[in-house]
């Protein structure tokens, strides 16, 4: 079984990628636990936004969003040793990704938005927050992307 790492030392991350990525880790989970604390402080104030599960789930979303942009942002995402063409290769690569998750998600969210759920566990409320998802990440790693290329 591989340890993180090995898995570190494969994608060969430099020292400062790897402590910026464990900040960030850090950082997000610490927001988690605040985000959870806020809710259940929510919760018993008796302001429900979303029924158990599904709030948790968009709290881990968000801590999760959080995470993956700050590793963008802090050049936490590609090793050092990496070649510019792979670079530019990964980027269109996440921004088409991020565009097609999201368009998807949207198009599932609108056409679930006019099913009523059986259960009534607020499950509808997951696919635009999945797509706002992927909407983020993927501004975030174009916009890191234009500020890189005219940096140069």
């Amino acid at each position: 079984m591989k340890t993180m790492r090995t898995i570190m030392k494969k994608e060969e991350f430099d020292e400062l990628q790897q402590s910026r990525r464990y900040r960030y880790g850090y950082q997000s989970f610490i927001l988690l636990a605040f985000l959870l604390m806020f809710d259940n402080i929510l919760y018993g104030a008796g302001l429900v936004w979303a029924k158990h599960p599904v709030n948790t789930f968009i709290l881990m979303l968000v801590s999760m969003v959080y995470y993956i942009s700050r590793c963008i942002l802090g050049d936490a995402v590609v090793g050092p040793k990496t070649t510019p063409l792979k670079g530019k290769v990964t980027a269109a690569a996440v921004a088409i990704f991020a565009v097609i998750a999201a368009s998807l998600a949207v198009g599932l969210a609108s056409f679930r938005l006019n099913v009523k759920s059986s259960d009534g566990g607020g499950g509808n409320l997951l696919l635009p927050v999945c797509g706002a998802m992927w909407v983020v990440i993927g501004i975030v790693y174009l916009v890191k992307h234009v500020k890189d290329r005219n940096a140069e």
